[in-house]
């Protein structure tokens, strides 16, 4: 820490540099390891012995059922069910369809509440003495315009693979497994809300395994779970043999807008593990989520994980399964999780905070650094911080400029991403750079370098009062850094580098490994933690960039870190594929009024250039646009298409004390898989509203219903009685987006463009 002693060799000369350089190369190899530490590599054969999990049985099941899109209500809906149902009789079990109305637990304010008739598959392998069940759950229903191979269909195969593994074993174990294949998770989770709303296996004590994805490839990781999870991560971490977590993520969920079953296992009492892999986010909800794109590493320790834990949850007793608080958890070579209670973060940010203190003091006390320009060093520590978070902000806006084609992904990810994840972390180091290169002669190198650690000393306490799952990312690098720092300066001036390098180890263990890790979520999300946890690490890593730092032409180094940067970028975009084989996502939707027989097209505010011949005037007021459009932004004229409007019948109508009450059914004359209703707005005031048994208060504006099926829907709604008549608005929607090649006046998009989020709307008022 102490650069500035007299005895240390000189910046820049060459035993400096060797030691300096050597540093930096063990720290980046330490980080390089973490990273691969969690890298599923491994896949089993179709011959490997029955009692394990195979992933090329398993793909085997991906390879016949999730071939075509699936989303509720269609015909090869129905097909994937019947076969899924099919195969788990095969293994001897006794699957169950359960038939229910679901209704989704996500909260969109002011929008119409989702609700569908769902298919899930219940299969049951009674326990010998149960304490409790095991639930396996994956969704079998994919979105309209991909067949779900990874989202959901990796989940659903590695379930009956482990099923068929847990029935060759021959073994019973104690606990009732359920493997519980949701169905509508795509629709709103309407599955699961129907199992825990009405299903009899929800009640008791249950232990849910949940996976999912959220891309093509890469680490299984689980990365959340239902509070009071101390039994749970402790099992987790000992029995799966790949447990790859961290209690970050856990975190930035209460921040990010990410619905799995797990919304609605959690208001059911269930303990809940929710695992994914991400990486490859390109091909999430596209139309190259087919078997092709299916990472077999990745399903392999998916189903590890699940066969394990199953195991281990299955022969547990589950009453004594602790409960007693949260634990802070990640991971660290080779293949261990660490884990401790929450309680104890604030008080090792405490520690951190302390020790970088300490170090501080001893510093002054040796004339290594002052106080004052220790204090403006830490106020300019947050220059860096604060620069990389905007830039990490504003990135893929950036690159969507430079590059307009690389909008149209779900998950904000390029096709070949890793050359912009490099340019994400080199601007962050040139950011830091920069900002030593202006102040290490005005401030001083070693009051910059404390400034930085007073920061992650800080960051580790506030973090373990307030988000203690993320405490680790800041607390173990400060404290060791802090501690390295003490340490080198008590030492012999040659050992000062090592043992700085060494101090440094937590921060190439955690904190360089949760930016790369971090970073398949999404470049929109760069500023999140990418580009501040490297500044950080950075900023950590000072000391060590001192011993590097030349005495001449000191500008070189901030310019050729952004000329670094920059290259890469450039490289990136110029690599990045947008064509038929890389194909982007745009978005159409369109919405016919039966009234007065007019049309509209909507699209996106940002449209891609097929779809901008679609937008027009901002949709906002638009009553198309505003209960059926689909989020779309802009809107235009369309001609009319002859499409049947939906019917509504009514079936009772009574008034009392001042309520009317109607009750009746709605039905789409064109076979469109949703139907909605809502009350003209100017008309009345819902008080209450039941659609198929299940009532949707409080404060309903209105719902659609998915998978409707040919009967139609019975809805039952009270409002308060007006004078005259009430106005209601019946909407079908269809989001098969062949269907729009049958409307007059479109253009099929390029062959680089698939659609997605499509929806064909007709609407019709009803005045009763």
């Amino acid at each position: 820490m102490t650069t500035a002693a007299a005895d240390q060799p000189a910046p820049g000369s060459r035993r400096s540099l060797a030691a300096g350089l050597m540093a930096l190369c063990v720290l980046l190899l330490i980080a390089v390891g973490a990273i691969w530490d969690t890298t599923p590599t491994e896949v089993s054969p179709a011959d490997a012995p029955g009692r394990e999990f195979s992933a090329q049985r398993a793909f085997a099941q991906i390879e016949r059922f999730a071939v075509k899109p699936h989303p509720v209500g269609t015909a090869e809906h129905a097909r994937v069910r019947d076969y899924l149902v099919g195969e788990l009789r095969r293994l001897g079990l006794r699957p169950e369809v359960h038939e229910a109305v679901g209704v989704s637990p996500i909260d969109e304010q002011g929008d119409p509440v989702t609700a569908g008739r769902v298919f899930n598959i219940v299969a049951v392998i009674p326990g010998t003495a149960p304490t409790g069940r095991v639930l396996v759950t994956a969704h079998y229903d994919s979105v309209p315009e991909g067949p779900g191979a990874n989202d959901d269909g990796a989940g659903t195969a590695a379930a009956v693979e482990t099923a068929r593994a847990l029935t060759a074993d021959g073994t019973r174990l104690r606990n009732d497994v359920v493997f519980l294949i949701t169905d509508a998770e795509e629709a709103g989770l309407l599955g699961s809300e129907a199992f825990v709303k009405d299903h009899p296996l929800a009640r008791g004590r249950n232990v849910v395994l949940n996976n999912e994805a959220r891309g093509a490839k890469g680490p299984v990781l689980m990365f959340r779970s239902t509070e009071s999870n101390s039994g749970l991560i402790s099992t987790f971490g000992s029995a799966a043999p790949m447990p790859v977590a961290d209690s970050v993520y856990a975190e930035l969920m209460k921040l990010l807008n990410n619905d799995t079953d797990f919304t609605a296992f959690k208001p059911g009492g269930m303990a809940v593990l929710d695992s994914a892999y991400a990486n490859g986010g390109t091909l999430y909800h596209s139309v190259l989520d087919d078997p092709a794109h299916v990472d077999l590493a990745a399903l392999q320790q998916m189903g590890d994980n699940t066969l394990a834990l199953v195991r281990s949850f299955g022969g547990a007793d589950l009453a004594r399964l602790s409960t007693g608080g949260d634990l802070v958890y990640f991971n660290v070579p080779p293949g261990l999780l660490v884990r401790y209670p929450t309680w104890a973060a604030s008080l090792l940010g405490g520690v951190a905070l302390l020790a970088v203190l300490a170090l501080i003091f001893l510093a002054r006390r040796r004339g290594a650094v002052t106080g004052r320009r220790t204090l403006l060093a830490t106020a300019l520590a947050l220059v860096p911080i604060g620069a990389g978070a905007a830039v990490g902000a504003f990135f893929w806006d950036l690159l969507k400029v430079l590059r307009p084609g690389l909008s149209g992904t779900a998950t904000t990810t390029p096709y070949r991403p890793e050359l912009f994840w490099l340019a994400v972390l080199m601007l962050a180091v040139t950011i830091l750079v920069t900002w030593y290169a202006l102040l290490r002669r005005r401030v001083g190198p070693a009051e910059l370098a404390l400034g930085v650690l007073t920061w992650a000393g800080l960051i580790a306490l506030g973090l373990g009062i307030v988000a203690p799952g993320a405490s680790h990312l800041a607390a173990w690098p400060a404290l060791g850094a802090a501690l390295g720092g003490l340490a080198a300066l008590r030492c012999p001036p040659r050992w000062r580098v090592p043992v700085l390098t060494a101090a440094l180890v937590p921060g190439a263990l955690i904190l360089l490994p949760s930016a790369w890790n971090t970073l398949p979520m999404g470049l929109r999300y760069a500023g999140y933690a990418p580009i501040p946890l490297t500044i950080l690490f950075g900023g950590l890593l000072l000391p060590v960039i001192e011993t590097l730092w030349p005495r001449r032409r000191t500008p070189l180094i901030p310019l050729t870190a952004l000329v670094v940067s920059l290259a890469l970028v450039a490289t990136g975009l110029l690599a990045e594929p947008i064509d038929k084989r890389h194909p982007r996502r745009t978005s159409l939707a369109y919405g016919l009024d039966a009234d007065t027989g007019k049309a509209v097209w909507l699209t996106s505010n940002k449209p891609d250039p097929w779809a901008r011949r679609y937008g027009g005037a901002p949709a906002t007021g638009h009553p198309l646009a505003e209960l059926w459009g689909g989020g779309a932004d802009l809107l235009s004229p369309a001609r009319t298409a002859p499409l049947p409007a939906p019917t509504l019948r009514v079936l009772e109508d009574t008034t009392r004390q001042g309520l009317r009450t109607l009750r009746v059914r709605l039905h789409s004359a064109r076979g469109a898989t949703m139907v909605g209703l809502r009350v003209a707005g100017d008309t009345t005031t819902v008080t209450s509203l039941t659609v198929e048994g299940r009532s949707l208060t409080p404060d309903p504006v209105g719902f659609v219903f998915d998978a409707a099926g040919p009967g139609g829907v019975e809805a039952s709604l009270t409002v308060k009685a007006p004078a005259g008549k009430i106005r209601l608005l019946v909407t079908d929607v269809s989001r098969n987006p062949g269907e729009l090649s049958a409307l007059p006046g479109f253009i099929p998009p390029p062959d680089w463009l698939f659609l997605g989020d499509t929806k064909i709307s007709v609407t019709r008022s009803y005045t009763v």
